[in-house]
């Protein structure tokens, strides 16, 4: 069964951290009430993608990997590396191949702020309460925020 991992993301072009106070998004049906209440406000509030799509396969120059090299349940902020990052002597820790597909969905996403001033238009009742606090919280922080499906 999908896992639904609500993560604060620093991206900046070059680099993408997912920060490592992501949710795990239960019980299912609070999480479908919960995207199906964002999505009318703006469709690209919250918008979803594959984890198993967020790395490069650098042999096939393909989007996607069989297995992640990380556990998301871990709580570690994870760096993911786009371009001409790749390769390159990491700053700090592990750095991973971020695909062009990633790369792109990154590039789509609302700003902090775009996405904050949208978020006010929300009422997601007092199941999904605690995941729009924390989303606003990130937002406020400057940080985007993504929906994850882990397969």
């Amino acid at each position: 069964m999908a896992k639904f991992w609500l993560m604060p993301v620093q991206w900046d072009g070059s680099y993408a951290v997912l920060g490592e106070e992501r949710l795990l998004l239960e019980p299912e049906q609070a999480r479908i009430r919960f995207v199906e209440a964002l999505r009318p406000v703006h469709p690209r509030l919250l918008l979803s993608f594959k984890a198993e799509l967020l790395l490069a396969d650098e042999a096939l120059e393909a989007c996607g990997t069989d297995a992640l090299p990380f556990d998301l349940g871990q709580g570690q902020p994870i760096r993911l590396a786009a371009g001409e990052q790749k390769g390159q002597e990491p700053e700090q820790g592990e750095d991973y191949p971020l695909s062009h597909c990633a790369e792109a969905y990154f590039n789509r996403l609302m700003t902090p702020q775009e996405a904050l001033s949208l978020l006010s238009q929300t009422d997601n009742g007092k199941e999904a309460e605690p995941w729009l606090e924390t989303m606003r919280q990130w937002l406020e922080q400057g940080r985007f925020v993504i929906l994850l499906r882990e397969d």
